[in-house]
């Protein structure tokens, strides 16, 4: 008895030590966490908390609340036509981007595995469109496709097209939009592919090939389950990005032609600081949240299950 109560003893006093040594411990690394935390407060909180405020309200053009409507700009939204239209537009960009950079990426990280000579320049070749900015990028694929002096242009004219301005076309303006977006977005797949292509063992390409094992049975049966994380970590990134996307549409089509490529980012931007309707940006704001953290729970939900964790 006497022991244990001497052993209970000194484990409360190496608690209340343990517990002594942790709060004094935290009090420097509060401070150092406090600059963190305001910029964090100033630019991401306060605004998400405003957000969800105003979106209650109907605004005046300064964006103040003047007149409490509850649901009514969610119910508004839902109603306009144009809503409707950039969101269909929107869920169809996210599609065709996520699956063609992820696509192109695979098939690049594949090429760029390959022992041949020259590769590591077709490596940084291949990353390099990350160290470009969106807005240069987009100015870049505006000229690509200016029916007056475009390569692009010049191109479909020479294979027969009669209309080679695409961005007067709806079709052809979502075309060129998602081209290039991949085109931004390729760099940083590729690099994450190749990341993962490279870390499987070369082990068990040894084997298939002695078991007789062609290519294609290779990259379904070993490629695709090891690399499997890195997959799915690429689709929530960059479903993720592709709601988010608004320099390309700002810059090449400016939403047009039609509101064809008027997505919701940047109907949201129009709403707010061009047509100063806050309370209806705020709540298109909350919608697009929700839309987001809802593709990222389905696919955590319903995809993650086929990863393939070594």
């Amino acid at each position: 008895m006497e022991l244990n109560k001497e052993l209970n003893k000194t484990a409360t006093e190496s608690k209340s030590k343990l517990a002594a040594t942790i709060k004094e411990n935290n009090k420097p690394a509060f401070w150092f966490l406090m600059p963190s935390l305001l910029i964090l407060t100033l630019f991401t909180f306060y605004p998400m908390i405003m957000t969800v405020y105003n979106s209650f309200f109907a605004t005046n053009i300064r964006g103040e609340a003047a007149k409490f409507v509850g649901l009514g700009n969610y119910f508004s939204i839902f109603q306009d036509p144009l809503f409707l239209k950039s969101l269909a537009g929107t869920l169809v960009y996210v599609v065709a981007f996520a699956a063609i950079t992820i696509v192109a990426g695979v098939v690049l990280a594949r090429l760029a595995t390959m022992k041949l000579r020259r590769i590591s320049w077709f490596q940084t070749a291949f990353a390099g469109t990350m160290g470009t900015s969106a807005a240069a990028a987009s100015i870049l694929w505006l000229f690509l496709f200016n029916p007056s002096v475009g390569l692009a242009s010049f191109a479909l004219k020479a294979m027969g097209m009669t209309n080679a301005n695409l961005l007067v076309d709806p079709t052809g303006a979502m075309i060129v939009i998602v081209l290039a977006s991949v085109w931004m977005a390729l760099g940083f797949a590729f690099l994450i592919l190749l990341s993962a292509f490279q870390s499987v063992p070369p082990e068990y390409y040894e084997v298939a090939d002695i078991a007789g094992w062609s290519q294609y049975k290779q990259t379904l049966k070993i490629t695709v389950p090891m690399i499997s994380p890195t997959l799915f970590f690429l689709f929530v990134v960059e479903i993720i990005d592709g709601f988010k996307m608004f320099a390309q549409i700002d810059l090449i089509t400016g939403g047009g032609p039609n509101n064809a490529t008027n997505f919701l980012a940047y109907k949201i931007y129009q709403d707010a600081f061009i047509f100063h309707n806050f309370g209806t940006a705020s709540a298109e704001s909350i919608v697009l949240t929700v839309i987001i953290a809802l593709a990222t729970w389905i696919q955590f939900h319903y995809t993650e299950r086929k990863v393939y964790y070594a």
